[in-house]
This record gives structure tokens, sequence and C-alpha cells, in this order.
């Protein structure tokens, strides 16, 4: 309820409290002795003492009586008449909801990442409004918000109670040109309350001012898009704020509101959201965000993530994307994308088609299934014609006789489609993608994830040809998290762990941690064993911008075309790099992905050396030893 200028509740009563001082008052009880008392002490007759009592309150009534009568014109033709009117029709109690305090989030190191603060919605009570009120709310509201006055008053000027609204919100527009709550901080509140307390300030009457928890990000944009945001109605969307919504919000409650001023309510509290503890470390997740925006701004690149788990338990450690999100200020960032859908957790949101990270899968399937060794033998000749569709190589050569390591090591297409179609055939390479996990859900705890697209020989679109270009990552869409995680089972000795954000669950009844979940196992122990080998024995050839001095990491380039309405795109590329390590006892496995970047299209130049440089740090970041040192400790 306002509050207004020289109008405050009455407190309770107590005992005697319209009564002279002395023993009377004391007591707190009204008798004949005490009467008695009074006037035979002054010395007067009965009959007297009962005459000018009776005077008394007669004199007493009648200034009581002219006191009501000008309250009562007060309350009907007065300043405030609108208000006591409104309280009238409303009746002494209104249904009103409240909102608990959002649950907390924290990093796996107790730092906050979510928390909560109070602003201020403006409210309108529509059946206190005045001809001079409407313009002055108007007035105040635009120079103190800097608002187009005339949209303010336009909303003002609304006959809201003929349409049965006594309480409206005033909304301002938004950057897409949606109308959205005016919400002001606790300064601008205070300012605004001041107006309304001041007799000689405008006429403000049907200004309201009503608290709203609002949620805050103490670290900016550092994992913004892990984090998702809270919009102004208090409802999450998109990473964990969206994934964990109803859990965080708690339960509401409605309660019956005495017509009274604010400060003498009494307001239960309801019970607040749990709070949460990431698996994300806010060290290595500024570490990996930073070496993003290095790695965009070196590259030329549009887009990029790079995303850092551990394969044991599917914790992520880390997940950057950019361009960032603040989500302390959201809505602009929503504009970046111009007429493009934005995607507000590409890391899970975003498809793409891997490119030649995708052999770690087509290779693992293929030793898995007994049909190659990794020194079987090919002889590439440049080319191969799978379902009418010729496939060649990425530089167009021929690399003659190849053992399966070799082709790993060079990357070659036309040996991929070769082990596909001639090896695994189509059956057997679909059973296993379907194992890895390509073309499903991960089950992350992120909302906004897709499934990604695999068409199999049941898919009336699939080809034969599919099957020779599937192998060696194209016509395939996964998700950056999708990726991470199928080729995680390969450095996990052939487990394939759930990944999940959620390390820890505080709620009132105690705290719950997340078990560990495998979802597959997609290829055995022995097989997840000699791909590590294969594809550490690789970089030294591929690449040895990957590796880092003193320990031995296994990973694979990827450069991927980009498919458009009319073709694969001939100018821009998808630079990619995944790897983990150390390779006796990984501790993490990282994907570091460009879109389109100048600088150079292939993985080797512009993803592989962003993954040196996170791997480097993140040794030194989870404390893990140089392998000799580990080797000779035992």
């Amino acid at each position: 309820m306002k509050r207004f200028p020289g109008f405050q509740p009455r407190g309770p009563r107590t005992a005697g409290s319209n009564l002279p001082a002395g023993p009377l008052a004391a007591s707190g009880k009204i008798t004949a002795a005490s009467f008695r008392g009074t006037g035979e002490a002054a010395g007067e007759p009965p009959a007297a003492v009962s005459a000018n009592r009776i005077r008394v309150v007669m004199f007493g009534m009648a200034l009581l009586t002219a006191g009501l009568l000008v309250q009562l014109v007060r309350v009907q033709f007065g300043t405030y008449a609108p208000v006591f009117a409104a309280r009238k029709d409303e009746g002494v109690t209104r249904l009103e909801r409240l909102v608990p305090a959002r649950g907390l989030i924290f990093d796996r190191n107790g730092r906050l990442l979510a928390g909560n603060t109070t602003s201020y919605v403006i409210e309108i009570e529509t059946r206190q409004l005045t001809a001079a009120s409407r313009l002055s709310i108007a007035d105040v509201l635009s120079k103190t918000l800097v608002l187009p006055l005339e949209q303010l008053y336009s909303q003002l000027s609304v006959d809201w109670v003929a349409r049965g609204q006594y309480r409206i919100r005033l909304t301002r527009t938004g950057s897409a040109g949606e109308p959205l709550p005016i919400t002001v901080d606790k300064f601008v509140a205070s300012a605004l309350n001041g107006f309304l307390a001041d007799p000689l300030a405008p006429d403000l009457s049907g200004l309201a001012l009503v608290p709203a928890p609002t949620r805050i990000y103490p670290a900016g944009s550092l994992a913004g898009h892990v984090l998702g945001f809270v919009n102004q109605e208090g409802q999450g969307f998109f990473g964990v704020e969206g994934f964990y919504d109803e859990w965080l919000a708690g339960k509401p409650i409605t309660i019956a509101r005495p017509m009274i001023a604010p400060e003498a309510r009494l307001q239960p509290d309801p019970p607040a959201g749990v709070n949460l503890v990431l698996t994300i470390d806010t060290d290595i997740q500024q570490m990996v965000e930073l070496e993003l925006a290095k790695a965009i701004e070196s590259s030329g690149s549009e887009h990029g993530e790079i995303l850092v788990m551990d394969p044991s338990n599917g914790e992520i450690l880390a997940m950057a994307s950019w361009p960032i999100l603040d989500p302390n200020a959201y809505e602009p960032w929503l504009t970046v994308a111009g007429d493009e859908e934005p995607v507000i957790a590409p890391a899970v949101g975003a498809m793409y088609e891997p490119g030649s990270t995708f052999k770690v899968i087509t290779m693992a399937a293929a030793l898995d299934a007994g049909v190659v060794e990794p020194d079987t033998e090919f002889i590439d000749t440049g080319q191969i014609e799978v379902g009418g569709n010729t496939i060649r190589n990425w530089d167009g050569d021929a690399w003659g006789p190849q053992s399966m390591l070799g082709c790993m090591k060079h990357s070659l297409n036309v040996c991929l489609a070769w082990v596909a179609s001639d090896r695994l055939g189509a059956s057997t390479l679909y059973n296993y993608l379907r194992a890895f996990g390509v073309g499903q859900l991960t089950g992350i705890d992120l909302a906004g994830e897709v499934p990604g697209q695999l068409r199999t020989p049941r898919h009336p679109e699939w080809t034969e040809s599919d099957l020779g270009t599937n192998a060696f990552g194209q016509g395939v869409s996964l998700t950056p998290i999708q990726l991470l995680v199928a080729v995680s089972a390969v450095a996990n000795q052939g487990l394939m762990v759930q990944p999940h954000v959620v390390r820890q669950v505080i709620g009132p009844n105690g705290a719950y941690s997340p078990q560990t979940t495998v979802i597959g196992r997609p290829i055995s122990e022995e097989t997840a064993a000699d791909m590590t080998t294969m594809l550490a024995a690789s970089l030294t050839g591929e690449t040895a911008y990957a590796s880092v001095p003193g320990y031995q990491i296994a990973g694979k380039t990827g450069t991927a075309q980009i498919p458009t309405e009319f073709g694969y795109d001939s100018h821009w590329t998808i630079a990619s790099f995944i790897g983990w390590g150390p390779i006796d006892d990984p501790s993490f496995v990282v994907l570091v992905r460009l879109d389109k970047p100048e600088a150079s299209p292939w993985g080797s130049v512009v993803a592989a050396p962003v993954f040196q440089e996170v791997a480097r740090r993140l040794v030194v970041f989870l404390e893990i030893a140089p392998d000799a040192l580990r080797m000779a400790s035992g």
C-alpha cells in the first residue's frame, strides 16, 4: 500500500491510554471508588459533581462529533479521497503472491557466480490517478529514467479502471521493440520515495514502487553462456538458470494481504530456492575465455568455443563461447547476430559438421570391430568412389601405401572412406555411431541442448555416398558437447560418461552430489588404448603445434567445410582440434573450435596452437606432474 504524507497507521491502544495521568491511568481500571474519591476530595456535593461531569461529557462528545465530520469531509472530498475509495472497493485484504529468494550459484571453489539484489518495479494504482498526477508521474519518470515523456503519458492516459484493471506496470521499449517492465535500483527508488513523501513535491498519486528480487552476476560475462540468465519476470533461460529454473526459483506462496501501510506488514518468508555448486573452475574458465578471445582476434574468426572436461567423471571444468554473453545485460547480446537466430548456449545448441575430428570415432569403430589393425595397409590412390560420389583427400594428393596410423597421421579422407565402405559397412558403422551418441542428446544439465543430425540407411534421404562422407565428418552434424563426450570415451578406457555442470545441490534438507553416470561403452578398453597410442603418435607428424613439453598428448585436428543451400562454401571453414592428456591417466579433454578463420582455413594452423596453450596451462592449474616424474614415483 502506498504511503502518504501525514497518514500513518495507528498503533495498538493500551489500557488507559486516553485517561489522565495518576492512579487511574496507572491502574488501568475505572471503578466507582475512583470517581468517588476524586469528587469528595474536591469537597463538592454529589449532585453538583454529577452535573459538571455531564456538561464535560457533552462538550467532549460535541468536539468528537465535529472532528468526525471534518474527517468524513476529508475522506470523501479531500486529496486522498481516491485512496480511501480504492481501499473501500478492495476490501480489508487482497491476495498477494510472494516470490522467494532465488537460489545462489557458486563455482566449484565457492566463488559466487549468481546472486540476488532488490530492484523496484514501477506500478500504478489506476484508481488513485488524477489529471495532475498523470502528467507529474510521466514528467518525473521521464527526467529521472531518461525515457520518452509521450510514451509514459500515453500509458497513464488510458482509462484502465473502465477496463477493470486497477494496478498496472509501466513499460519501456526493449531493444527488439518489445515492451519491458520499468525497473529501478534502490538509489532511484529512494529518490522517487522522497518525492512521494514531500508534500511540496508534484502530485504523484497512483505511483507505487514494488520491490522485486533481481538476479545479479558478480563476475560479469565470466561463464555467461554456462549460467544463462533470468529475465525481468524472474524466469531462467538457457544454461544452468534455465535447466534448474524450478529448483532455483523455490516455491512462491500466496497470502491475504491486509490493506495497511507497508511498514506495518508482517511478511512471511517463502522457502528460498536451492543453491548450486558448479563443476566450473573460475580460474580455468577465465584462462580459457582469455585464450579464446586471443584466438578469435589473431585468426579473425567469427565465432568459437573451447570446452574442457574431466573424461573420468564428466565434470565440465570450463566452457567458453564467443561472442561473450553478459547475463547482467543480455538484451543487447540478442541483437549481435543480426538477422540470424542467436544461440545463447552454442556449446550445446549449435550444430556443425566436425570434419576430420570425426575420424577418431570412425577409426575407433573399425579397430573395435576387428576389421582393421593399426598396421593394416591401405594403398592411397588419391581418390575413391562410394555410392557414385568421388571422394578425394584434403590436399588432392595420393599418399601411396599407408598403415591405419599413417591414415590418421596424414588425415586421409580416402582411407577413412575405404574403412567405412569396404571394411565396416553401413550397418556396423551406424551402430557404432549411435553407441557413441551421435545424433543424440548427451543429457548435459544445460538448457537449450539439441541432438544433432545423423542420417542412417533408414532415413529417406540417405544415400550410399553418405557412408563414405560420414566417415570423415561430412554430412553429419554434432554439437561441440556431443563430439567432446564421444571422443572422451577413447580417453576414458572406452567408457562414455554423461557430462554435467552441477557438482552439488544444497537445499533445506542438506546437500546432494550427483554421481558419475556411465551412458555407454562404445569400444573396449583395448581399443581405447590402441586408438590413444595412434593419436599420440600421429601428432608428431600431423602437427607439432599441439604438443606440450614433458607430457604425452593425444589428439586430432579438424578442418570442416561449411554446408550451404547451394553446396559447400568454397571459402570458409571450421577449424578445430580435440585432444586429451596425459595419455596414461587423462585429467582433461579439450575441444577448440573456430568458425570462419581468416588467417588460415586449417585446424592444424589456427586451432592446434590454442589447444597447446590451454593444455600447457591446464597441467599447472590441475597440478599434474610431468610424465617422467609421475612414472618415477610410481
